[in-house]
């Protein structure tokens, strides 16, 4: 069993955890999800020493601000724009659901990372509700649409910034990135299109739901998704 150091440090007013094996090889940004509503949770920190342990990359957490747009955006990108001049090379970028977007969001603020990856990935603000994923949702998934339109109104509650709070308004190019999908959510066609624009790698998991890292019963496709994540990080060495 990998064991995993923890420690606690403080960027601009808020806590940031950094979970590394004995001998990391690079440092992995993350930023968790949450809906832009739930901090840096055991749930979080469970995934990121299961995903320091498989990968072997010091996992750095923040627990960035949960004000609405633009006050979290602009404090992630100030976080990776820091930690591209203070970690060690290589240092990837990554995160999961309002986290990767965050994530998408902050790219352009530095330097673009050897590789990056995102899971059920928040690609835009403006639902599309004709689409397969979001249309066909059904009431035992753990994001409705009625969830997410309740999670955008407080992210980003004035419509016309939502375009500006888009990482898809934001982005020209990626760095070569992951994205790894949840086939059982409303947010599959936007990951989708998200890989087409950019050219990204995806991989769809069939049956596993949104937030699928932290739920029990996403077990099965929570261990896929670590080994998915450790050889595409591998690779870039």
């Amino acid at each position: 069993m990998t064991t995993i150091a923890e420690t606690l440090a403080i960027f601009r007013g808020s806590p940031v955890r950094t979970l590394a094996p004995e001998r990391p090889r690079g440092a992995l940004v993350w930023f968790h999800g949450g809906g832009w509503m739930l901090g840096l949770g055991p749930d979080a920190l469970a995934w990121g020493r299961d995903l320091a342990a498989a990968t072997g990359l010091a996992l750095i957490l923040p627990d960035y601000p949960l004000d609405p747009y633009p006050a979290p955006n602009a404090w992630c990108a100030a976080f990776w724009r820091h930690a591209r001049t203070t970690l060690p090379e290589p240092c990837f970028l990554g995160g999961d659901s309002a986290g990767a977007h965050l994530a998408l969001c902050a790219l352009p603020a530095a330097p673009l990372p050897p590789r990056a990856a995102f899971v059920y990935a928040v690609t835009t603000l403006l639902p599309v509700r004709d689409a397969g994923s979001w249309a066909a949702h059904r009431k035992d998934w753990p994001l409705s649409p009625r969830l997410m339109d309740h999670f955008i109104a407080r992210y980003c509650p004035d419509l016309p910034t939502r375009y500006a709070a888009s990482p898809l308004e934001q982005l020209d190019r990626l760095p070569p990135t992951l994205l790894l999908t949840a086939e059982d959510d409303i947010l599959a066609d936007q990951q989708t299109a998200l890989a087409a624009r950019f050219g990204a790698e995806q991989i769809r998991y069939p049956g596993a739901r949104h937030i699928f890292l932290s739920r029990p019963e996403g077990a099965p496709h929570r261990a896929r998704a670590l080994a998915d994540l450790a050889r595409w990080f591998a690779s870039a060495s």
